[in-house]
């Protein structure tokens, strides 16, 4: 952790504009989607995100069982968990996705639960870093001690029974002890869904979204202006504090350009905005075109040109900029910041049901490491637990162990590695998404037939149960084809690593001056059994 002690007086605005941003922000690359229920093809709600950053940093999967009447515990709030907060008496049954202690012990202590779903069907997803201009920097900067991305989601799902209860834990946490990043968060349930936007210290906007609209962003503040929304809730000085500090811009009906006011165009890195742009061109290609121009502004919210499955949003977290002239891997380009990419610890997508007993509401679908070369697992906000492998969380005296032997997240971290780029993804990396793609179709489809079934049983405890064992089958299933997948690539990169790449005459061992072609690897692992509903 960064030591400010040390720093000149002069240097302190430097540092908490820029280098807190970067040191304590450890997921500092997110792409975030969000899906309205009314443009989905199945009518439910999707919040999406990818949890990126260039480490090895290994998650897990957790489920929180309720407690009941236990005053007292605290939670943490600032990174350093030294600034604690007290949560109520009694808490919730949620799942969550954290770091494992092996990372926690090298991340300073931070968990980062990414993504949780608790009992009452609040979901929440929080950590999309954005970046706020020097000039509100300098009004309101960032408190050291405040409430950091990756302490919030648990801490606000735990005691939180809507989204909108939730929104109010949130942003009284930033009241009370001030934001020591800024940041984008989601926080939804079957009724409503709540975009937030922190940009300072202390200042925040939180807007309703449209259930008829979807949202796709990279690292960058998207909200304009508050009167194109349903509904909004912002700090209390967040226009006079940039008016009486000169940095407040107008547009429309003299009303306040929240983007150009808190970031700006100076803000804009081609970084962020070219994975808003992919985004905003993939779920509506008639209005977005398929050339990237740095100047263009993309709205938070636009209409897609059609019905969008969860199977569109997961390949949106697979994207390379395929067919395009920033294409990596057809392009050799080594300066482009793609979505899908090797540096994603983790990834999720929230289904929140708006028809479903709120108790079986939400479907997580977690991907442990990579989901580019890797797949979606699911979890229900009603299971018990999670199989053994994605509940393993390797302890701390593991840390820098690469086990690929017991842990999900090493095995799709290093299948990515294997897979990704120019010299592999065609003869690697695309058989594999092929497979997982078709394991996937299957598991969205048989997680629906579980769903419709455990409605009609009565008994809440053998629902659960029920349901619980579905998503444990799949995730143990995913895990074990994992490993032989690794394998597979493994034996299959040996056996071609010659870099003598010129064929040869068999009997007269002479150069036929032909390049060596490898062919696609041969998948022989059956995808069909995760269409298998109990």
């Amino acid at each position: 952790m960064f030591e400010f002690k040390y720093l000149p007086k002069k240097s302190i605005f430097l540092v908490l504009c820029v280098l807190l941003v970067c040191s304590m922000q450890a997921c500092s690359a997110c792409t975030a989607v969000y899906v309205g229920q009314d443009v989905s093809a199945d009518g439910s709600i999707i919040v999406a995100r990818s949890n990126d950053y260039q480490e090895v940093f290994a998650n897990h999967i957790t489920v929180t069982p309720r407690v009941e009447n236990e005053p007292g515990r605290l939670m943490p709030v600032s990174p350093d968990g030294k600034v604690k907060t007290e949560i109520p008496a009694t808490t919730y049954h949620y799942t969550a996705t954290p770091y494992m202690n092996s990372t926690v012990v090298r991340n300073d202590g931070l968990i980062d639960s990414a993504t949780c779903t608790n009992e009452y069907g609040v979901a929440m997803t929080m950590s999309v870093t954005a970046f706020s201009n020097n000039a509100s920097m300098q009004a309101d900067p960032f408190v050291e001690d405040g409430i950091c991305e990756d302490a919030a989601s648990d801490l606000v799902i735990c005691q939180s029974k809507t989204a909108r209860e939730g929104l109010e834990t949130l942003l009284g946490i930033v009241d009370k002890y001030g934001s020591c990043n800024s940041n984008i968060a989601i926080i939804a349930d079957q009724n409503e869904v709540w975009y937030i936007e922190i940009y300072t210290g202390h200042q925040y906007a939180a807007v309703k979204l449209p259930s008829d609209k979807v949202s796709v962003f990279g690292n960058e503040f998207s909200l304009e202006y508050l009167s194109d929304y349903e509904d909004n809730i912002t700090s209390k000085d967040l226009i006079s504090l940039a008016e009486e500090n000169g940095f407040a811009v107008h547009g429309k009906n003299n009303e306040i350009n929240l983007l150009d006011t808190y970031s700006g165009k100076q803000t804009t890195t081609d970084y962020s905005h070219m994975r808003t742009w992919i985004g905003h061109h993939i779920l509506a290609p008639s209005k977005f075109n398929s050339h990237y121009i740095h100047n263009d502004m993309y709205p938070l919210c636009f209409s897609p040109d059609e019905k969008v499955s969860l199977e569109n949003v997961s390949q949106i977290f697979r994207n390379r900029y395929e067919g395009t002239q920033f294409s990596p891997d057809e392009t050799r380009r080594v300066d482009m910041r793609v979505i899908g990419s090797d540096t994603t610890l983790s990834a999720h997508m929230i289904q929140i049901f708006p028809n479903l007993p709120a108790e079986m509401s939400c479907v997580s679908w977690v991907s442990c490491g990579p989901p580019v070369y890797g797949v979606y697992i699911p979890v229900s906000n009603d299971c018990i637990n999670v199989s053994e492998a994605y509940g393993a969380n390797q302890p701390a005296n593991e840390s820098g162990v690469f086990d690929t032997d017991n842990y999900p997240y090493y095995v799709f971290k290093d299948l990515c590695t294997r897979c990704v780029g120019p010299e592999n993804y065609k003869i690697y990396g695309q058989p594999v998404q092929a497979y997982w793609h078709e394991a996937e179709s299957n598991m969205f489809s048989g997680m629906s037939k579980v769903i419709e079934h455990a409605q009609k049983i009565k008994d809440n405890n053998s629902r659960a149960s029920y349901i619980t064992s579905y998503c444990n089958d799949m995730q143990t299933k995913a895990f074990k084809d994992g490993k032989q997948m690794l394998n597979d690539v493994v034996w299959t990169q040996s056996k071609n690593s010659n870099t003598f790449k010129i064929q040869r005459n068999p009997e007269t061992h002479q150069m036929t001056g032909e390049k060596v072609v490898i062919p696609p690897m041969e998948v022989k692992l059956n995808a069909s059994e995760y269409g298998k509903v109990p």
